[in-house]
């Protein structure tokens, strides 16, 4: 699908200056690229941060609606292990309830079901996510496996490779899934996904209500914005030529 297309990476975006004749992104590294329209897809947990900047400001019902919506946390820790040991236990699959009414549930996916080794991972919810990553990725691999021997009755063997997310920490991503917390509502996911000064599209998981927080929910959200930048009921999805040919001789989108 990126055949033909010039793709960047590692290039921040400061600002979005939108205007009547075009728009322009600017780079961290001063460098300025100019378009008829942009598409921005970076998460809500970016967007509240107010990041990037846009000019002129997004229209307050916007900013009221990013604020009134939720990011939650949710990371993983993927260990893996010589042998899948816990299949001696009848455990493909695990959710683990501590003993502690206050301690969080974890859920845990055996990957050797799907042959991909003898690997676990578990997944951390938001209520759970401070406790085990508020000193290292290191502590919250040591409350994972302390949980899995108590549930299994045994120690767990030493992992021979292990891997942590840090989705919240992460100033690009600023978390992980959207939700809607009490006083939001799903047209707030909509009005998201509209776009602004006819110019500027968005597209995520978090611009629209139907597959919030899903991958197929950014996926789909991004076909709707090529579908409206270039007018059309449909679109390919495969090798294209020079994006660029498509949209020049746009006008503002509806």
């Amino acid at each position: 699908m990126a055949a033909g297309i010039d793709i960047q990476l590692g290039c921040e975006v400061t600002e979005v200056a939108v205007s009547p004749g075009g728009v322009t992104v600017r780079g961290a590294d001063g460098a300025d690229e100019v378009a008829s329209h942009v598409v921005v897809t970076v998460p809500l947990g970016v967007l509240k941060q107010d990041k990037p900047r846009f000019s002129p400001a997004l229209p307050p019902e916007r900013t009221a609606a990013i604020d009134r919506l939720g990011f939650g946390r949710f990371e993983k820790v993927a260990v893996r292990f010589d042998e899948p040991f816990w299949r001696a236990d009848g455990l493909p699959h695990v959710m683990l309830f501590p003993r502690a009414a206050d301690e969080p549930t974890v859920w845990v996916i055996g990957q050797d079901a799907f042959d991909l080794g003898p690997t676990l991972v578990f997944l951390i919810f938001h209520s759970a996510a401070n406790r085990a990553f508020k000193t290292s990725p290191e502590n919250a691999v040591n409350w994972v496996l302390r949980m899995l021997a108590e549930a299994t009755g045994h120690p767990c063997p030493t992992p021979i490779a292990v891997a942590t997310t840090s989705w919240a920490n992460d100033p690009y991503s600023g978390g992980a899934y959207s939700h809607i917390p009490p006083g939001a509502a799903p047209a707030d996911l909509d009005l998201l996904g509209e776009p602004v000064n006819g110019r500027l599209l968005f597209a995520g998981e978090h611009t629209q209500s139907a597959r919030m927080g899903y991958a197929d929910g950014a996926m789909t959200s991004g076909i709707r914005e090529a579908k409206r930048l270039l007018r059309q009921p449909g679109i390919h999805l495969g090798p294209v030529g020079n994006i660029s040919s498509a949209t020049a001789d746009r006008k503002s989108c509806p």
